[in-house]
Protein backbone atom coordinates (compact mmCIF):
# COMPACT_ATOMS: atom_id res chain seq x y z
CA UNK A 1 0.00 0.00 0.00
CA UNK A 2 1.43 3.37 -1.03
CA UNK A 3 1.78 5.88 1.81
CA UNK A 4 0.84 9.48 1.13
CA UNK A 5 3.20 12.18 2.35
CA UNK A 6 1.28 14.23 4.87
CA UNK A 7 3.88 16.90 5.44
CA UNK A 8 7.41 17.82 4.46
CA UNK A 9 10.22 20.09 5.55
CA UNK A 10 12.86 21.23 3.09
CA UNK A 11 16.08 22.75 4.36
CA UNK A 12 19.17 24.14 2.69
CA UNK A 13 22.50 22.75 3.90
CA UNK A 14 23.21 25.43 6.50
CA UNK A 15 23.11 24.85 10.25
CA UNK A 16 21.10 28.06 10.62
CA UNK A 17 18.23 26.28 8.81
CA UNK A 18 17.93 23.85 11.73
CA UNK A 19 15.80 26.37 13.67
CA UNK A 20 12.88 25.29 11.47
CA UNK A 21 12.91 21.71 12.78
CA UNK A 22 11.46 22.14 16.30
CA UNK A 23 8.76 24.52 15.03
CA UNK A 24 7.76 22.03 12.31
CA UNK A 25 7.71 19.15 14.81
CA UNK A 26 5.59 21.16 17.27
CA UNK A 27 3.06 21.70 14.49
CA UNK A 28 3.00 17.97 13.70
CA UNK A 29 2.67 17.11 17.40
CA UNK A 30 -0.29 19.44 17.69
CA UNK A 31 -2.05 18.18 14.54
CA UNK A 32 -1.43 14.47 15.12
CA UNK A 33 -1.61 14.45 18.95
CA UNK A 34 1.95 13.22 19.40
CA UNK A 35 2.93 12.81 23.08
CA UNK A 36 5.65 15.09 24.41
CA UNK A 37 8.15 12.27 25.02
CA UNK A 38 7.73 11.01 21.45
CA UNK A 39 8.10 14.54 20.08
CA UNK A 40 11.31 14.86 22.13
CA UNK A 41 12.66 11.61 20.63
CA UNK A 42 11.75 12.75 17.12
CA UNK A 43 13.44 16.12 17.59
CA UNK A 44 16.58 14.55 19.08
CA UNK A 45 16.96 12.02 16.27
CA UNK A 46 16.12 14.36 13.41
CA UNK A 47 18.39 17.09 14.77
CA UNK A 48 21.23 14.57 14.92
CA UNK A 49 20.59 13.27 11.40
CA UNK A 50 20.15 16.70 9.80
CA UNK A 51 23.14 18.29 11.51
CA UNK A 52 25.35 15.36 10.45
CA UNK A 53 24.17 15.61 6.84
CA UNK A 54 24.92 19.34 6.83
CA UNK A 55 28.27 19.09 8.67
CA UNK A 56 29.70 15.88 7.27
CA UNK A 57 27.68 14.86 4.21
CA UNK A 58 27.73 18.26 2.55
CA UNK A 59 30.94 19.39 4.27
CA UNK A 60 30.45 23.13 3.85
CA UNK A 61 28.40 23.14 0.64
CA UNK A 62 25.73 25.58 1.80
CA UNK A 63 23.08 25.46 -0.88
CA UNK A 64 22.28 21.75 -1.09
CA UNK A 65 18.91 20.25 -0.24
CA UNK A 66 17.77 18.09 2.66
CA UNK A 67 14.12 17.02 2.66
CA UNK A 68 12.19 15.37 5.48
CA UNK A 69 8.89 13.68 4.59
CA UNK A 70 6.42 12.81 7.36
CA UNK A 71 3.72 10.13 7.19
CA UNK A 72 1.53 8.45 9.75
CA UNK A 73 0.51 5.15 8.12
CA UNK A 74 -1.63 4.20 11.13
CA UNK A 75 -2.58 5.61 14.50
CA UNK A 76 0.39 5.83 16.84
CA UNK A 77 3.01 5.25 14.12
CA UNK A 78 5.05 8.21 12.85
CA UNK A 79 7.49 7.84 9.97
CA UNK A 80 10.10 10.35 8.80
CA UNK A 81 12.04 9.86 5.57
CA UNK A 82 15.15 12.03 5.26
CA UNK A 83 16.59 12.45 1.76
CA UNK A 84 19.81 14.18 0.81
CA UNK A 85 22.22 14.46 -2.11
CA UNK A 86 25.36 13.85 -0.05
CA UNK A 87 27.89 11.06 -0.54
CA UNK A 88 26.62 7.65 0.53
CA UNK A 89 26.74 6.96 4.25
CA UNK A 90 24.89 4.11 5.92
CA UNK A 91 24.55 4.95 9.63
CA UNK A 92 23.19 1.45 10.30
CA UNK A 93 26.51 -0.07 9.25
CA UNK A 94 28.51 2.17 11.60
CA UNK A 95 29.54 0.68 14.94
CA UNK A 96 28.26 2.02 18.25
CA UNK A 97 30.94 3.93 20.09
CA UNK A 98 31.29 3.42 23.80
CA UNK A 99 29.87 6.30 25.84
CA UNK A 100 33.23 6.41 27.63
CA UNK A 101 36.69 6.79 26.16
CA UNK A 102 39.47 4.31 26.90
CA UNK A 103 40.52 6.54 29.80
CA UNK A 104 37.00 6.42 31.29
CA UNK A 105 36.02 9.96 30.31
CA UNK A 106 32.68 10.73 28.71
CA UNK A 107 33.20 10.73 24.95
CA UNK A 108 32.20 13.92 23.15
CA UNK A 109 31.00 13.34 19.60
CA UNK A 110 30.27 10.13 17.77
CA UNK A 111 27.17 9.39 19.84
CA UNK A 112 24.56 10.13 17.17
CA UNK A 113 24.12 6.56 15.99
CA UNK A 114 23.67 5.40 19.60
CA UNK A 115 20.96 8.06 20.06
CA UNK A 116 19.17 7.00 16.87
CA UNK A 117 19.17 3.36 17.94
CA UNK A 118 18.00 4.26 21.43
CA UNK A 119 15.22 6.75 20.62
CA UNK A 120 13.78 5.60 17.27
CA UNK A 121 11.76 2.38 17.05
CA UNK A 122 12.93 1.64 13.54
CA UNK A 123 15.73 2.70 11.20
CA UNK A 124 16.14 1.84 7.53
CA UNK A 125 18.79 3.05 5.10
CA UNK A 126 18.68 3.08 1.32
CA UNK A 127 21.45 4.43 -0.93
CA UNK A 128 19.96 6.51 -3.73
CA UNK A 129 21.51 7.19 -7.15
CA UNK A 130 22.42 10.71 -5.98
CA UNK A 131 22.38 10.56 -2.18
CA UNK A 132 20.81 8.83 0.78
CA UNK A 133 17.40 7.95 2.18
CA UNK A 134 17.08 7.29 5.91
CA UNK A 135 13.73 6.24 7.38
CA UNK A 136 13.08 6.76 11.09
CA UNK A 137 10.00 5.23 12.69
CA UNK A 138 8.53 6.23 16.04
CA UNK A 139 5.77 4.31 17.75
CA UNK A 140 3.69 5.93 20.46
CA UNK A 141 3.10 2.40 21.81
CA UNK A 142 6.57 2.63 23.34
CA UNK A 143 10.18 2.94 22.36
CA UNK A 144 12.32 -0.13 22.56
CA UNK A 145 9.72 -2.40 20.95
CA UNK A 146 9.51 -2.59 17.18
CA UNK A 147 6.37 -1.33 15.45
CA UNK A 148 3.94 -4.00 14.29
Amino acid sequence: MEQQTQDRLELRSRLSEMVQLPVWLQGLASRYVIPEDTEFAMNLCLEEVLSNIIRHGYAGQEDRSVVVHYTTPRSGLHVFVVEDEARHFNPLAAPDLSALSASGEIRVGGQGIRLLRQFANGLEYEPMPAGNRLTLTFSVAGRGSPPE
